[in-house]
């Protein structure tokens, strides 16, 4: 519905007369009756009863009033809020990740960020997906960096781009002279793991169920830092992300593909179903798009 129309019709409404309500809309006569018409005939009824030199509204003019008081007000505050994501930045973004992704793409995302919108503030909350999950579905996150597989619910997935997993080996493991290790070089092998609540954790521990791989698990952790140090002081073998591997590159460990298989994992942006997507967090999914992509 035209929202010219529903101002003209709303200033006569609460003029009383059309001459007044034209002076006030800076309109001729003529010109507001005309858009009054044109509404009247948009809705199939008559909104105005002309008696002397006034207007009074009809019963259905008194059911259209609230209406379209409420539409106007909201296309204002709609009109308000645009104007104040362009002078002022966007304000605040609240960015939900995971840690096994966390550190090794947001660094790079929010320097491009802080370029291409400095005026941007990101609040960055770094959780389990379950948690995460339930905050974004809650409002009380603009946008999620996750990764698949996890059964998101009432959501929508944008995929950002895949991140491969590999075998974390100390450097003195055959494997890491080989540049490969085979899933029977798995099997009763010592293992350090995620702890299972990391989606990380539940992909790799599924795969390896999947295959009748049952690596004797040492240690458990839920942190990713920490399992790449045990492997390197040789307390057992792991299954990481590539760009964890690429950010603890030392000698004391060697990261090899599986040989038999390809694995790997999808970064994706999650968004609140239905939900309005800021112009803020679009640049940001953006930025993390490019560097998971590598660009």
């Amino acid at each position: 519905m035209d929202s010219i129309l529903l101002r003209a019709f709303l200033e006569t409404a609460d003029s009383g007369a059309l001459s007044r309500a034209a002076a006030q809309l800076g309109l001729s006569q003529p010109s507001l009756t005309a858009q009054i018409q044109r509404l009247e005939r948009h809705l199939g009824v008559e909104l105005f009863d002309r008696h002397g030199r006034g207007v009074r509204l009809t019963d259905a003019g008194r059911a259209l009033y609230p209406r379209a008081r409420r539409l106007l007000d909201e296309l204002r505050e709609t009109e308000d809020a645009v104007r104040r994501e362009g002078q002022e930045g966007q304000g605040t973004l609240r960015v939900g990740a995971i840690p096994t992704v966390a550190p090794y793409v947001l660094p790079a995302a929010l320097r491009r960020m802080q370029v291409r919108n400095a005026a941007t503030r990101v609040e960055l909350r770094e959780d389990y997906s379950a948690v995460l999950a339930r905050l974004l579905q809650e409002g009380e996150l603009d946008v999620l960096i996750a990764a698949q597989p996890y059964p998101f619910e009432h959501a929508s997935i944008e995929s950002l781009g895949s991140d491969a997993l590999v075998v974390a080996v100390p450097a003195s493991h055959p494997a890491a002279r080989a540049g490969r290790i085979t899933l029977a070089q798995l099997r009763d092998t010592p293992a350090v793991t995620l702890d299972p609540a990391h989606c990380l954790g539940e992909q790799v521990a599924g795969f390896c169920s999947s295959q009748q791989v049952l690596p004797s698990v040492v240690c458990r952790s839920a942190q990713l830092a920490t399992v790449l140090e045990l492997v390197g002081a040789e307390v057992g073998l792991s299954i990481v992300p590539a760009m964890a591997a690429a950010r603890h590159n030392t000698p004391q460990c060697a990261y090899v593909p599986l040989a038999e298989h390809s694995l790997q994992r999808e970064i994706v942006a999650v968004w609140r179903r239905g939900a309005q997507r800021a112009a803020a967090a679009e640049a940001f999914v953006d930025c993390v798009r490019e560097v998971v992509r590598g660009r």
